[in-house]
């Protein structure tokens, strides 16, 4: 486990069974969740957000919820660069098998794909949806991003 997130998570034992299309989805809908919060809470116009000063508050408190919930899954990555990196490293220097456990590159599409899709479509939600709300409710120039 040294050299990368798995799934499902080799300390749940047999109680714990994750395909890998579940554990892409949990991957990307943690990850959605928090790229959506931290839009939420850096956004000029969302009036309602909480102070500056308890943003990072906030980040690290969902984060901690996420992994929570996530981790008896899928381990939690989140983060492409937190699985891919070791991985990359673990390979080069020789144990091959033990970095890249699985013949179809499960690892690649759940910590991997898995994250990149669901902070995009945070992303993409957060901007095309929200973001023209916010603007709309408050014209009153609050310092809006274009």
């Amino acid at each position: 486990m040294i050299f990368g997130e798995f799934y499902p998570n080799p300390g749940g034992g047999a109680v714990v069974a994750v395909s890998t299309l579940n554990a892409f989805g949990a991957e990307a809908v943690g990850t959605f969740i928090l790229v959506f919060l931290i839009f939420s809470l850096t956004e000029g116009c969302n009036v309602g957000r909480p102070d500056e000063a308890l943003a990072p508050l906030f980040i690290g408190l969902t984060v901690t919820v996420i992994i929570c919930i996530m981790a008896p899954l899928t381990q939690a990555g989140l983060n492409p660069a937190r699985d891919l990196s070791p991985r990359l490293f673990a390979w080069l220097a020789g144990w091959r098998q033990a970095a890249m456990p699985d013949d179809g590159y499960g690892f690649l599409s759940v910590y991997v794909l898995g994250p990149l899709v669901g902070g995009s479509l945070a992303s993409l939600f957060f901007t095309a949806v929200v973001q023209p709300l916010m603007n709309n409710k408050n014209q009153t120039g609050c310092g809006c991003r274009k």
